[in-house]
């Protein structure tokens, strides 16, 4: 059984952004000021990671005039539901604006899909997924016996590989994208992916527009283009390329 540590670190040493995208690069390089928006973006971490590996793609929205709030959660320790049922409370808490989006990497989108089960508040605009599992993930139905696993990624970890929570989990009611990467690995794939999840499995029917970026999926999240992709999508319903198809 492949070890997860050694898994994780063969993702990282694939996964990284072109230069320029490193968390020393400025987030507003026209050094303009934006005007501020009337938006709160909510964003959510990825399996095994914290609100740390957000922080680029926070400051970027910020620079562009957006307040933005970034949940955390435990999944170790809490299930999925609850983590949802964390997700709802939190967004009552946190956000002060009228309206809101919601941006997920990885597991985060799944705590946003079936959140859908609940009853998000008022004023949800448009969700943005970031290299998602929106299909039972191939490494964790490979990884879903082994203890390290197990106890690594809790309940969301044995959910991302069941056939049977997938066709239960909501599709989310507000317009949504999709950003996949594509820059992947051949040690556990047969089919293109970003190291981690396959192209084809982000895709979900209902999606109002779907971009592949040259990217891994462990910081997809960081890259420049990935944030002026988020932001097109918030502010027009769909992604840049879509402009001239």
């Amino acid at each position: 059984m492949t070890h997860v540590p050694a898994l994780l670190l063969a993702c990282i040493l694939l996964s990284s952004c072109v230069s320029g995208n490193s968390p020393a690069s400025k987030p507003d390089e026209s050094g303009k000021v934006a005007m501020k928006k009337d938006g709160t973006i909510v964003l959510l971490h990825g399996q095994g990671r914290t609100r740390l590996s957000m922080m680029i793609l926070s400051r970027r929205f910020r620079s562009a005039g957006y307040q933005t709030v970034n949940f955390p959660y435990h999944q170790t320790i809490d299930s999925l539901d609850e983590i949802s049922d964390q997700l709802i409370g939190f967004i009552g808490k946190k956000v002060k604006t009228t309206n809101y989006h919601l941006v997920g990497h990885s597991l985060g989108n799944v705590i946003i899909r079936n959140a859908f089960q609940k009853e998000y508040h008022d004023g949800l605009g448009k969700v943005v997924m970031l290299a998602p599992p929106n299909q039972p993930a191939h490494l964790a139905k490979r990884l879903k016996k082994n203890l390290i696993y197990r106890v690594f990624t809790g309940d969301s970890g044995q959910k991302l590989s069941e056939e049977k929570f997938y066709r239960d989990l909501p599709v989310p009611t507000v317009p949504f994208g999709v950003i996949a990467g594509n820059k992947g690995q051949r040690l556990t794939f047969s089919e293109p992916n970003d190291g981690l999840v396959s192209i084809e499995s982000t895709k979900l029917d209902g999606m109002a527009d779907w971009i592949l970026l040259h990217h891994g999926h462990t910081f997809i999240m960081n890259c420049k283009d990935t944030f002026d992709q988020c932001q097109h999508f918030i502010e027009h319903g769909h992604f840049k390329q879509s402009e001239s198809e």
